[in-house]
């Protein structure tokens, strides 16, 4: 989504080329500029976008009062803080990290701790942290934000009852984005095991940004052609190594929709398929807000992927 953050033209390298108007024709797969700007504006599919995310912020605040987490710090800045909840008196309990959404520009760790009960409730322990935004970072260094947060986690896992040996990554919208960059990141060069991940869990992200820095999107997320290809998980998914769940929601986005479609279908012609769930009866917002109700499509999902 726009959010009205200008371009800064002296503190951002070029970014790819800019699309042809509307008037000349599709600039992607049939679609107008004007179409494609909406398949990529989930607020187009979605008017009730602002409450349902405040909705999400009340809930998490809900949790937060009746199950405090205990707060890590993965690097050296505020942002860089990550909330753990885990059930009481843990033990070598599996750990599901869950990198937030938001158009790479909005909410916080605060904002997404209401799916921490059902996971607790499961024996499992779940850290959301947070690690930045493009109103202050570009994308390269959210993405290494996000690596560094997992790599704490895993590293850390046993201090708060986790296994280490069990560590999971979920994420939603742009959230997803950045868990799928996260999943093709070479952690024997980190010094984790090549399989630090056993799992991942992504509910209706973009792994391709081609079309997305053909959309509106571009003009708050700055990449240059190089940088467009790396942060493309769909670009590289013979570094992804474990088994991923793939849902989207029957009210996404054509694009989101899409995206989900293909990058699943990529996996499952590697063999890293876990599974492909389709939330009925839901847009891009109330996808995740399943994951309140243990016995939803998406929390089952969930729970089949972490065998919890």
């Amino acid at each position: 989504m726009n959010n009205g953050i200008s371009p800064d033209e002296d503190t951002h390298p070029p970014t790819i080329a800019t699309p042809p108007t509307a008037a000349s024709g599709p600039v992607f797969l049939g679609y107008t500029q004007e179409h494609l700007d909406r398949a990529y504006d989930q607020s187009a599919w979605a008017p009730q976008m602002a409450e349902l995310e405040a909705h999400d912020g009340e809930a998490s605040a809900e949790v937060r009062r009746i199950m405090p987490p205990r707060t890590g710090q993965y690097g050296p800045t505020d942002t860089e803080r990550a909330d753990i909840f885990a059930p009481a008196d843990a033990r070598g309990a599996p750990v599901l990290v869950f990198i937030h959404g938001g158009a790479w520009t909005r909410n916080t760790r605060a904002d997404a701790s209401y799916p921490a009960p059902t996971f607790a409730a499961r024996g499992a322990a779940y850290a959301v942290p947070d690690f930045g935004s493009l109103k202050t970072l570009r994308l390269p260094e959210i993405v290494e934000n996000c690596r560094r947060a997992v790599e704490w986690t895993v590293r850390n896992a046993a201090g708060f009852g986790g296994d280490p040996n069990r560590v999971y990554l979920a994420g939603h919208s742009s959230g997803a984005h950045l868990a799928a960059c996260v999943l093709i990141t070479d952690w024997a060069k980190r010094g984790l095991p090549p399989d630090a991940l056993k799992g991942g869990f992504l509910m209706s992200g973009m792994y391709d940004l081609y079309p997305v820095l053909l959309s509106s999107r571009r003009n708050f997320l700055h990449l240059n052609a190089d940088e467009e290809v790396e942060f493309s998980p769909m670009r590289h998914l013979s570094r992804i190594n474990c088994p991923i769940a793939v849902v989207s929601a029957d009210q996404d986005s054509p694009e989101f929709k899409r995206q989900s479609e293909v990058f699943g279908e990529a996996l499952r012609g590697m063999g890293r398929l876990a599974s492909r769930t389709v939330v009925f009866n839901a847009n891009h917002f109330q996808e995740p807000e399943r994951l309140k109700d243990p016995d939803s499509e998406v929390s089952q999902a969930a729970f089949a992927l972490m065998r919890i």
